[in-house]
This record gives C-alpha cells, sequence and structure tokens, in this order.
C-alpha cells in the first residue's frame, strides 16, 4: 500500500510541479486573442492526437458552451478531431499527416484561430495544420511538453509545460483548457458590463 501512495504522490507533485512553473503571460496572452477572435466572429479551430485529441473536443466543447454570457454566445470553435469520416477520408486518400490540414483548407478564413495541441510539439499532422494555418493569415496558438517541440518555435503564442511525460503534459493541457475557457468568460463578462448590458446567468 505504501508503495502505491507513493507512486501517486509522486506524480501528483510532478503534475504540480509542471503546473506551477506555467508561463502566466503567455496564458493570459491566449486569452486574450480568444476573446478578440470572439468580438470579430472569427472561427477557432483546435486539434491534436491521442490524449491531445480528446483535449482538442473538451476545449471546442467548453469555449462554445462554456464561454457565453446570457444572451451573448460563445466561441464559434470546432474540433477538427471529432469528424471521424473526415479523418478517415483524408488518411486514407492523403495521409494521416494532412487530417487536421486539409480540414482547414476547406473551412478556415483569413483571422481565423487555430489551436494547436501535441504534448511532443512535433506531431507532423499538427505541425501541418500550423502552416495551412499561417499560409491563411490565421492566428496559431501552441501547448506543448518536452521542451516546446517545433510547436514552440511555430506558434504565434506558445505554453509549454515543463515535463518529458506524456500524462503529466496532458493533463496541464487539460487544466489550462479549464483555466482558459474560464478567463475568456471572466473577459467576455467584464467587455459586457463595460458596454452597459446586463449579462443573465447561466450555467
Amino acid at each position: 500500500m505504501n508503495d502505491i501512495r507513493n507512486r501517486l504522490q509522486s506524480y501528483l507533485d510532478r503534475v504540480q510541479a509542471a503546473a506551477t512553473a506555467l508561463d502566466t503571460r503567455s496564458i493570459a496572452r491566449i486569452v486574450e486573442l480568444l476573446i478578440a477572435a470572439r468580438q470579430r466572429d472569427a472561427t477557432v479551430f483546435v486539434c491534436g492526437n491521442g490524449g491531445s485529441a480528446a483535449t482538442a473536443s473538451h476545449m471546442a466543447a467548453d469555449l462554445a458552451k462554456g464561454a457565453p454570457v446570457g444572451p451573448i454566445t460563445g466561441l464559434r470553435t470546432i474540433a477538427l478531431t471529432d469528424s471521424v469520416p473526415l479523418l478517415t477520408a483524408w488518411g486514407n486518400d492523403l495521409g494521416y499527416d494532412r487530417v487536421f490540414a486539409e480540414q482547414l483548407r476547406n473551412l478556415a478564413r483569413t483571422g481565423d484561430v487555430l489551436v494547436a495541441i501535441s504534448a511532443s510539439g512535433n506531431s507532423p499532422n499538427v505541425l501541418a495544420a500550423v502552416d495551412e494555418a499561417h499560409a491563411r493569415a490565421m492566428t496559431v496558438i501552441g501547448l506543448s511538453g518536452f521542451g516546446g517541440g517545433r510547436l514552440a518555435d511555430m506558434a504565434d503564442v506558445a505554453v509549454v509545460a515543463d515535463s518529458n511525460e506524456y500524462g503529466p503534459v496532458e493533463d496541464i493541457h487539460l487544466m489550462l483548457n479549464h483555466a482558459i475557457a474560464e478567463s475568456v468568460r471572466a473577459g467576455i463578462t467584464a467587455a459586457t458590463h463595460r458596454n452597459g448590458q446586463r449579462p443573465d446567468t447561466c450555467g
């Protein structure tokens, strides 16, 4: 029992250390970019693989549903991970490296935002999506770990979890999703009050 408890505590300590080391300035900048995207009616696209795909879906849901204030809607958000038919079609026809980029090629507009999530920072299909986003003059937000990888250098704003383990990195990214969504909601609420509107309470 003690061995199990020690392993659990060790894991929790590593996640806590990675959370404490986060760059809050970069996180705040991400919140600002997402609020600005909402104000100009831009679309936010999110992508990732494996556990990061689950985080991408979760983030899309939280930004779309969790960020509205009263009659004001949340962000227009699309998780590029969510259509199995599209993923398998593009994967079969052009290869898995293109499954996100080809969706952006069809859907994205200038001024939209891509949130690219890759624990290693080097996932080929995520980096291909970043290239496609740049070609369309989109803003790129990168969430990674393992020192950042190529994604950290390619993103306009990057947050790198200070860990070389997939579990803690993915935990940090999911935590960031919740922190960002809550902060976006608070920012929308503040802007609504400044404009003299009365936001209704929503769950």
